[in-house]
């Protein structure tokens, strides 16, 4: 049996990547509280990297669920978009996930394993909020 080629899919170029990173920070987002579960809730507190560089990763102020103050922050590798969490001495990271991201037939950004996707086309904020509550559930649950 011969494998199955999806037909439109192709891994994320470093220009679409950096794209999606500057979007992230440009909305700079701040949200009432992202389930987790019916009991845990992380709140996030806006970007802490408005004048970075998106080649340096994408940070955002938050609390995680048992209220302590954190770090999350998102970066291309290259090859995967990488979320780290830190809680207060950001030099070791709680959590970490790699996600292998892909581009669609439409040339929406495609992150599976979160079961994500945004359109950088679209301009669409809401979009985005709804790909950053994505990550937020996949890396602190």
């Amino acid at each position: 049996m011969q494998p199955v080629i999806e037909i439109g899919n192709s891994t994320l170029s470093g220009d679409k990547a950096r794209g999606l990173l500057r979007r992230l920070r440009d909305i700079n987002w701040t949200s009432g509280p992202v389930a987790l579960t019916r009991q845990h809730t992380v709140r996030i507190a806006g970007c802490t990297s408005l004048d970075s560089p998106v080649e340096q990763g994408v940070r955002y102020r938050a609390q995680n669920a048992s209220g302590s103050p954190c770090l999350l922050e998102i970066r291309w590798t290259g090859e995967a978009l990488e979320i780290l969490a830190f809680e207060l001495n950001p030099s070791q990271p709680v959590r970490r996930l790699s996600i292998g991201m892909v581009c669609d037939r439409k040339g929406r950004i495609c992150a599976r394993e979160i079961a994500a996707r945004v359109s950088l086309e679209s301009g669409s904020t809401r979009e985005l909020e709804h790909f950053l509550r994505r990550v937020v559930r996949s890396i602190w649950r």
